[in-house]
């Protein structure tokens, strides 16, 4: 019985050996790929960031970094669509109603439209118009600023925040086009 013991547990051990080889190994990714990819970036600070606070770049390639960027893009863009939501409720002035609504209008289309397109783009490897997506991002906060007639008005600051993580992103999606 002892020996029918041995055997049993060097069989486990095998078979647990072969399993193990068998699996495929995914390499890791390059140690500074997040710092070779925004070197490049005209916003190198906010691309080392923004890579960094998400857990997925820890095991992503390249192509999954882009994804990670414009995800992080999705998010800045919806909490801002979100926040002028909300603002547009507590405001009974017509003129400003009205700029606050073309701006919900615009990111609205970003979210509903060119930041999906963006990701389908993106899986399905067409990168010329996953970068044609994100230019269109890119434009939304810079039609919102436009309806307001000064430099210093109540939404420059958030659109200035959402054109730069969309403009980084657009950079990131050039090292496929180009």
């Amino acid at each position: 019985m002892n020996t029918f013991m041995n055997l049993f547990a060097i069989f486990v051990v095998f078979i647990q050996i072969q399993i193990s080889l068998s699996q495929s190994v995914q390499s890791p990714p390059e140690p500074n790929l997040i710092q070779q990819l925004c070197k490049r970036n005209r916003y190198q600070t906010l691309c080392i960031s923004t890579l960094n606070d998400d857990p997925r770049s820890k095991t992503s390639n390249l192509k999954g970094l882009a994804s990670i960027s414009i995800d992080a893009t999705t998010k800045k863009v919806n909490g801002t669509l979100q926040y002028y939501v909300g603002v547009l409720r507590t405001i009974t002035d017509r003129a400003l109603f009205e700029m606050y609504g073309t701006c919900i209008e615009e990111y609205g289309a970003a979210i509903d439209r060119f930041l999906p397109a963006a990701v389908a783009n993106l899986k399905a490897k067409k990168y010329s118009e996953t970068m044609s997506n994100m230019k269109v991002v890119v434009a939304k906060p810079v039609n919102c600023d436009a309806q307001f007639p000064t430099t210093d008005s109540p939404v420059a600051a958030r659109n200035k925040v959402v054109h730069d993580i969309a403009d980084m992103t657009g950079d990131i999606i050039k090292t496929f086009v180009n």
